[in-house]
């Protein structure tokens, strides 16, 4: 019965002693974001009953108002289209990136990663506040082109859409750079070398095996740099110099602003369920191709 009883209590005691190491973890998880998304999913169904007030009446009233008005079509569809471009954008900068240093034997290899993450390391108003003199109508950019007689009057790349797109790709790309290297670094060199043995060109080679192969790394950095870019708020702030209105500073003016509570929740719950969607779709045809 001893025997019995000991192998009983140490076949339990794992689940018991990895049970209190999750447990802590769960906590901070439900205290941190359950419990905030949950509050800010109930305000959604009420109404404004004044500045910073919420009515305790339960309605549907904000999601109509949202889906029957094409002002807010408008701003979602803007917001959407800011994360296709910076992730596109990002894709198109990062892959050869990606592929030089996940083959590259340099002993700067290091120094280089370094650089590329480096934008992680500052903080996003730093940064955004070091484009201003770069991209001004009298920063270096136009300094530059003024003096070249390339343009006659300087461009606007501040305080735009352009601006934001530039603020986003410059803090994001380092995480498409890092999901590409790590897939890439996976694929053999032996089978490029094959492939240019069998006739074929470094850049049919590139696209016919790196690039399919790579998918993985693609798909992953797609999603994480587009629904970082739907979050994003300081940045479109500065950046666009509160001339490009997308959801998040939407929200952020409901909230702060105009104090409407309600209606600001019920636009991020939009904006979240919206991203899922994208994400759980995105998932679901990578399995399928897969397959």
């Amino acid at each position: 019965m001893s025997i019995a009883a000991t192998s009983t209590q140490s076949r339990f005691r794992p689940r018991a002693s990895w049970g209190g190491l999750i447990l802590p973890a769960v906590l901070v998880l439900a205290l941190v974001f359950v419990l905030p998304i949950g509050q800010l999913f109930l305000n959604s169904f009420h109404h404004h009953a004044g500045m910073g007030t919420v009515d305790p009446v339960w309605t549907l009233e904000n999601y109509i108002k949202f889906l029957g008005d094409p002002f807010y079509y408008g701003i979602l569809i803007e917001t959407f289209m800011l994360g296709f471009t910076v992730v596109s954008i990002c894709l198109v900068i990062g892959f050869p990136v990606a592929y030089f240093l996940a083959r590259t034997r340099s002993r700067w290899r290091s120094t280089l990663i370094f650089v590329v993450v480096s934008p992680l390391l500052i903080s996003v108003v730093i940064r955004n506040l070091g484009w201003l003199p770069v991209l001004g109508s009298s920063g270096v950019i136009n300094w530059l082109l003024l003096n070249l007689h390339i343009v006659s009057e300087p461009l606007r790349m501040i305080n735009n859409y352009t601006g934001v797109v530039i603020g986003l790709t410059h803090a994001l790309s380092p995480f498409m750079i890092l999901s590409l290297m790590t897939v890439i670094q996976r694929i053999e060199p032996e089978i490029e070398e094959a492939a240019i043995n069998l006739g074929a060109s470094p850049f049919e080679t590139f696209w016919r095996i790196v690039v399919p192969l790579s998918r993985p790394g693609v798909l992953a950095g797609y999603l994480l740099v587009f629904t970082v870019v739907l979050s994003a708020f300081t940045t479109p702030g500065m950046m666009g110099g509160n001339r490009v209105l997308v959801m998040s500073t939407y929200i952020g003016q409901q909230i702060r602003t105009v104090l409407n509570y309600p209606f600001g929740a019920m636009a991020a719950v939009v904006l979240m369920l919206v991203t899922t969607a994208i994400t759980l779709v995105a998932l679901r045809l990578s399995r399928e191709r897969r397959q």
